[in-house]
């Protein structure tokens, strides 16, 4: 009977928090609303921004992620381990980090690169927009790629080679199709996290006016008025219902094909020599990873060190703005003790009931489950200002109008967090469920055990490691989140992401803030990967 009643508590919160309020949102807005938006000048170049530029990440993120997949998986290529962790590290850190870093290397009137070396770059362009979002949303192919290779049967790729084939015609004529899902998938990861992307496009594409959708909601929603407001939730509606049309359409894709990669315990492949190119290649990916990762978190590190913005000199290096930002500005204290509390409490929190959820979902044959398993994951598919909007509109006068507002409270912050990053907990507790044999369970069933005790003593011992995993999967994202955030804080709410974003764009007058908080938020990501991947023993990190 507990458990029956602790699942059916399960679906009431999916049903109330993870469904009701997009569902919500999404009808709200009447065709006129629609019909508003869609002949508006502004709304109808932000569409149009979205989806030039989303495509064209898209397809440079391919360009970049398949060849380096199939470098660090089927060549010779010296230090790969190296390589593979520095090239997928780009997925842990904030793209508006690095929007930052770019703008203080490319800055058209004082970045550092047209300083010391003349070249004359202006960041602030659609090409800039693109570069910055491609130099991180590219470890969404990367990453994909790198599984599916990993896990191929190199037995075709070998029958290939002794029949005289080349390294690349095995790659195109073997791997390439079996790839096909891996770089559908990736390329709609890319396009979708470009669109709903904020941070990148507010920071680089705003003083440029280039506006997306997501920075079109943003300032439809700081307008203050109702027809701002009208606008807003109409965008936001065809932002989410064409983002979810476009994944979900795309699984269907897949399922309904017939895509195999043979599997069973194999030899090593053999790896391709890369001959007379080992050098060049080594080399020219080294320059690569530089540029992509090293070079525009040095620029974020150089601005957090100088003394004056603009004029870049070594001789001008200081810990000042470290003493001003963390000790005199009265808003980093406030930013870092929320960001932490909701990071904590959104880690915990999803790690719980993910430990729990998922036992119904493998060990339970109860109906509901299937549709219950989609429920959980439908927010992390949905972009951020749309879910953001989405808590805002139910709870801003109670939970659909009963009990208090939480319009402008941390509660509300940490409930969006909670929902948006629950997918992660989920799929990590998951895998190590399935990794238990359900034996174990009935021989405690057998023994008297009742289902509290199996949970404590059986499952949570052996699922360890990926509780723990999943709490850092989700803390890593919290920690810096701006996207929903933006929309949601009020006065005295700030968080790290909103801070080092308001620092960036206005309320810093000494400059090098948002720099000092964004050397802070790397270090600690990358202290939090390193940790994750010793206690997990490299199964989980990056």
């Amino acid at each position: 009977m507990i458990k029956k009643i602790v699942y059916g508590i399960c679906l009431v919160l999916l049903a109330a928090l993870f469904l009701s309020p997009q569902v919500y949102l999404y009808l709200i807005p009447k065709l006129a609303d629609f019909q508003s938006v869609l002949t508006n000048e502004n709304t109808i170049k932000a569409v149009k921004n979205t989806l030039i530029v989303s495509f064209a990440v898209g397809v440079l993120c391919l360009a970049l992620g398949l060849p380096l997949a199939w470098l660090l998986t089927r060549t010779n290529l010296p230090f790969k381990k190296f390589f593979r962790s520095g090239f997928c590290l780009p997925y842990a850190i904030p793209p508006f980090v690095g929007a930052i870093g770019w703008i203080i290397l490319a800055n058209p009137t004082s970045g550092v690169l047209n300083q010391w070396l003349g070249l004359n770059l202006n960041i602030y362009s659609y090409t800039g927009l693109i570069w910055v979002e491609t130099s991180f949303l590219f470890t969404f192919v990367l990453l994909t790629a790198l599984t599916v290779l990993d896990s191929m049967d190199s037995s075709l790729e070998e029958a290939a080679r002794l029949s005289g084939a080349s390294g690349l015609r095995v790659f195109i004529d073997i791997a390439l199709p079996l790839l096909r899902p891996a770089i559908l998938s990736g390329f709609l990861l890319s396009f979708l996290a470009t669109a709903a992307s904020f941070g990148v496009p507010a920071l680089v594409g705003g003083p440029a006016r280039i506006y997306l959708m997501t920075t079109q909601i943003y300032t439809y929603q700081r307008m203050g008025t109702a027809t701002g407001l009208q606008m807003s939730i109409a965008v936001s509606v065809i932002l989410g219902i064409t983002t979810l049309v476009l994944l979900y359409g795309t699984q269907l894709l897949f399922s309904a094909s017939k895509n195999y990669t043979v599997g069973g315990k194999t030899a090593r492949p053999s790896l391709v020599p890369l001959n007379a190119w080992k050098t060049p290649v080594t080399v020219i990916l080294a320059i690569l990873l530089f540029i992509i990762f090293i070079l525009p978190l040095s620029g974020v590190l150089l601005s957090a060190l100088s003394s004056v913005q603009g004029s870049w000199s070594l001789s001008g290096l200081t810990l000042n703005n470290f003493e001003r930002v963390l000790f005199q500005t009265e808003e980093t204290a406030r930013a870092l003790r929320q960001s932490l509390l909701l990071g904590f409490g959104a880690a915990i929190i999803c790690t719980a009931f993910a430990f729990i959820f998922n036992y119904f979902m493998y060990r339970t044959r109860w109906w509901g489950k299937n549709i219950a398993s989609v429920i959980a994951s439908l927010p992390f598919s949905t972009p951020g200002t749309v879910l953001a909007l989405a808590f805002i509109l139910s709870f801003s006068q109670g939970f659909f109008g009963v009990g208090p507002s939480l319009y402008n409270t941390l509660f509300l912050i940490l409930l969006a967090y909670i929902v948006k990053y629950m997918s992660l907990s989920i799929k990590t507790v998951g895998d190590g469920y399935q990794q238990i044999h359900p034996s174990l369970e009935e021989a405690a069933r057998i023994s008297g055990a009742s289902w509290w005790t199996i949970m404590y003593t059986i499952y949570m011992p052996l699922l360890k490691t990926a509780l723990i995993a999943s709490m850092f999967l989700v803390f890593m994202p919290v920690l810096s989140e701006l996207t929903m955030t933006i929309l949601l804080t009020g006065p005295g709410l700030e968080t790290i992401g909103t801070l080092i974003f308001s620092l960036q764009e206005y309320s810093d007058m000494g400059g090098g803030g948002a720099s000092v908080l964004s050397v802070i938020v790397v270090v600690f990501i990358l202290l939090l990967n390193f940790g994750l991947k010793v206690l997990s023993k490299g199964r989980y990190g990056l």
